[in-house]
């Protein structure tokens, strides 16, 4: 029992990754803090001037995402001095409020625009726009400058420690965390394999076996990330890790088709879940001995009677001991020499004016913001900055107005519930100073231990850690929190307003070109692959290629989720049938690319020819479907299902069984009816345009 519980945790938080920043985050508060507090009190300045040190340690502890780790310690070494200029500014123009107000959009705007040059400028923007927002919040003086710069070196030298010196995500270290959560996300995998053949009828079971697919998807995607990190290892190493990841992940989703023909078998009936359950049983030895045991489970039935169903499962032993050979081979760590470096890559000049996705959102949150500062305001005149951070951070990681409501929601409903807790802390803890910065930490740490997991969970647990905060700075009353909950709301619908009538992106506009890019990655693979079995008369070096695929469908996935997780079934399904065909193409090519692997090598060069043909051929109907279309889909289909009848030919003239040739003809087939159907949900064949 102990051991499950474990693994669903780990598959559950792959790599560990959100326990980690979330333990980094809390003791780089709880470091700044225990540092500056006393440095104030003899300093003999306002003790509450360290919360400015905190939201540095917290912004520089999850902010910081430079691909290189040298350039994240200069980033985090550089926070303190935006968050210094910004308090400058709100300092000197306190005394005309309309001069600050106008100061502070053009701190937004800017704080928003300047992620334009990178990745080092969104926590850099960020913290600036926080340095001005809590000086409304603590009103400092002048004089106290020295102190709150002194604040702030000490939160990033904080945060710096923490994450560069002790608790440090070497990608060795990574991949590790990373290899443990992908075997836990295999034995959750199983479980669920388990649930659905007990109870085949069970629509959440099987909804939660195709999560675990999907969440099984994700974590190799990023360890495949860790993987192109690992300096200890020269790129034939890094190549023989990823394809033992692929081929945990390919083994793994080649097990949903079989379980769920056998679970759905008329004839299967009390037989399935014996002999599930008796693969299950045996699925952590030997995989020839789970063979051997598929063997006499299929023979038994066989004697029963349901021969159809030993057939299926002798199908899913096969699978079942593939995926256990897959996980073996996993658990050994390849070894290599040492990378040479490489260059880094040239950007590509990109958008310009507005429509630059960072200058379009940079002008959304100034208007949304100055909306919040004008309807706050008549909410309350003394506590409208609660209204302005919640419309800008609204839009953080929202990429149209569908993610934006979906987001602006779970902010109001998270700080409804966390009202209601702060007022019972509050009430529980106050005048216990040891209980209440206590609290603050739990706070702050289950806050960011599940802002990947969920946004409303995380503003229930900050929203509530302000009724303790008001109790150690004795400041502590019921309708502070009422105040917050309204100026949330009213933040949250400047925000949507903004989002809706302000240079809007809409969700079906964005979803139409994330499937665009996705269908560009997909006809550069098989334009590629078919291109370098014709020249080299060999497939390899295809995981980069798939990395890209899976990264294009997870933007697909993403950005359509509000269309297909926060709406009413009957006006999902249009979506969602897009979404599964897109993800039914990368399962389908990823198996390809396994079995073009093997075939190249094993067929003559007319053959090879004629696969090369057939790969591009798919590549132009797939292009037929995007915006650089050069030849029409019904051309390239036809060219297609040709040359495919002719691959047809040859493998029927084979007299040795089953070969690799038909393995690949096989998933050529079913990459080639997903296009079709594809198409036909995307309007792209000649039937469908003249209708």
């Amino acid at each position: 029992m102990w051991s499950e519980w474990w693994n669903r945790f780990l598959a559950s938080d792959p790599a560990m990754r959100r326990l980690r920043t979330a333990t980094r985050v809390v003791l780089a508060v709880a470091l700044t803090v225990v540092v500056v507090l006393p440095v104030l009190a003899w300093w003999g300045q306002p003790l509450p001037l360290a919360m400015i040190g905190a939201v540095v340690a917290i912004n520089s502890s999850l902010g910081v995402n430079d691909p290189d780790p040298r350039q994240q310690r200069i980033t985090t070494l550089l926070m303190p001095l935006p968050v210094t200029a910004a308090l400058l500014l709100a300092m000197l123009t306190a005394h005309w409020p309309l001069v600050s107000t106008l100061v502070f959009l053009v701190v937004i705007f800017t704080a928003v625009y300047v992620r334009r040059f990178g990745p080092r400028y969104f926590p850099l923007g960020m913290v600036a726009f926080m340095g001005y927002f809590f000086a409304m919040f603590l009103r400092p003086q002048l004089a106290q400058l020295p102190a709150l710069f002194a604040a702030a070196v000490a939160g990033a030298l904080a945060a710096f420690a923490l994450r560069f010196l002790v608790l440090r995500d070497e990608p060795e270290g990574v991949l590790e965390r990373g290899r443990r959560t992908l075997l836990a996300q295999v034995h959750g995998l199983l479980h669920a394999v388990r649930d659905v053949a007990e109870h085949p009828g069970s629509t959440a079971r099987r909804r939660e076996l195709n999560n675990r697919s999907v969440r099984l998807n994700e974590t190799a995607l990023m360890l495949e990330g860790a993987v192109g990190q690992l300096d200890s290892l020269d790129e034939p190493g890094r190549d023989r890790l990823r394809q033992r990841i692929l081929d945990v992940e390919l083994a793994a989703e080649n097990l949903l088709t079989p379980l769920l023909r056998l679970v759905d078998h008329p004839s299967g009936g009390d037989t399935v879940p014996h002999a599930v359950g008796a693969l299950l049983a045996v699925l952590r030895t030997d995989p020839r001995e789970l063979r051997e045991a598929t063997r006499l489970v299929a023979e038994r039935i066989e004697q029963e009677g349901s021969v159809a169903v030993a057939m299926a499962v002798r199908r899913l032993g096969t699978c079942l001991a593939e995926l256990a050979a897959a996980t073996a081979e996993f658990d050994d760590r390849a070894e290599g020499e040492p990378a040479s470096a490489t260059e880094p890559d040239t950007p590509e000049p990109g958008e310009t004016g507005l429509q630059r996705p960072e200058t379009r959102m940079a002008v959304q949150v100034t208007c949304a913001t100055a909306l919040a500062i004008m309807l706050g305001q008549l909410v309350s005149p003394n506590r409208w900055y609660w209204a302005v951070i919640t419309a800008f951070v609204v839009f953080i990681s929202t990429n149209s107005r569908g993610e934006l409501l979906v987001r602006a929601w779970q902010r109001t409903a998270g700080t409804v519930l966390g009202v209601l807790a702060g007022m019972l802390v509050a009430a529980q803890i106050s005048g216990n100073l040891a209980a209440e910065i206590v609290m603050i930490l739990i706070c702050v740490f289950l806050g960011f231990y599940f802002a990947g997991f969920s946004y409303a969970v995380m503003t229930f647990f900050i929203t509530a850690l302000l009724g303790a905060l008001y109790g150690m700075l004795g400041t502590f009353d019921a309708s502070v929190l009422e105040t917050r909950l309204w100026e949330t709301a009213v933040g949250a619908l400047a925000g949507v307003l903004a989002a809706v009538f302000v240079l809007p992106t809409r969700t079906r506009s964005l979803v139409r070109d994330n499937t665009e890019d996705f269908l560009l990655a997909l006809r550069g693979f098989l334009r590629g692959t078919g291109t370098e079995l014709s020249e080299r008369g060999e497939v390899t070096g295809l995981q980069e290629s798939m990395r890209e695929l899976d990264d294009g469908l997870q933007r697909v996935v993403r950005s359509a989720r509000p269309l297909t997780s926060y709406r009413p079934r009957s006006r999902r399904s249009q979506v969602q049938r897009s979404v599964t065909m897109l993800s039914g193409c990368a399962y389908y090519v990823r198996n390809l690319a396994v079995a073009l692997s093997a075939t190249a090598g094993m067929v003559d060069e007319d053959t090879r020819d004629r696969l090369s043909e057939l790969l591009w051929a798919l590549a132009d109907a797939v292009e037929a479907m995007t915006g650089e279309a050069q030849v029409s889909f019904d051309a390239a289909m036809d060219s297609a299902h040709r040359t495919a009848d002719s691959l047809h030919d040859i493998a029927e003239s084979l007299t040795d069984g089953p070969t690799s040739l038909h393995r690949t003809i096989r998933w050529l087939d079913r990459t080639t009816r997903i296009v079709e159907d594809l198409a036909r949900e995307l309007g792209t064949t000649s039937e469908q345009r003249t209708a």
